[in-house]
């Protein structure tokens, strides 16, 4: 039986941009993490162990939310290998000409791909 855990907007608090004003100081980072894959009795994959796993990358420094979603999808993937995952970063109010509430970059890898 395959089933999938969503852990959505878990916030890290990091400073992000490439601007020198973005690395001031810290800023609340949304991360939505998902697993997919086979399920057995009990839990397949701990989201409290996960998100011990993402304290790590709380204040940390990162120019593009791209080396975030990757950086924490490999240490997923390391730490879990069974199952697929995905990765999305948001960045809310990005510093870009226009008003935007928010950038996301998803990224995904595991045993299906």
């Amino acid at each position: 039986m395959k089933g999938r855990l969503l852990l959505k907007d878990i916030i890290l608090r990091l400073k992000l941009g490439i601007a020198n004003h973005e690395k001031i100081s810290s800023r609340d980072v949304p991360i939505t993490v998902v697993w997919t894959g086979e399920v057995a009795s009990g839990p397949s994959v701990d989201y409290s162990d996960i998100c011990d796993a993402l304290a790590g990358f709380d204040e940390s420094e990162y120019d593009y939310i791209e080396d975030l979603a990757s950086d924490i999808l490999s240490m997923l993937r390391r730490e879990y290998p069974d199952g697929h995952w995905a990765v999305t970063v948001t960045k809310p109010f990005p510093s870009v000409s226009l008003k935007l509430e928010s950038a996301s970059f998803t990224v995904g890898g595991g045993e299906n791909g």
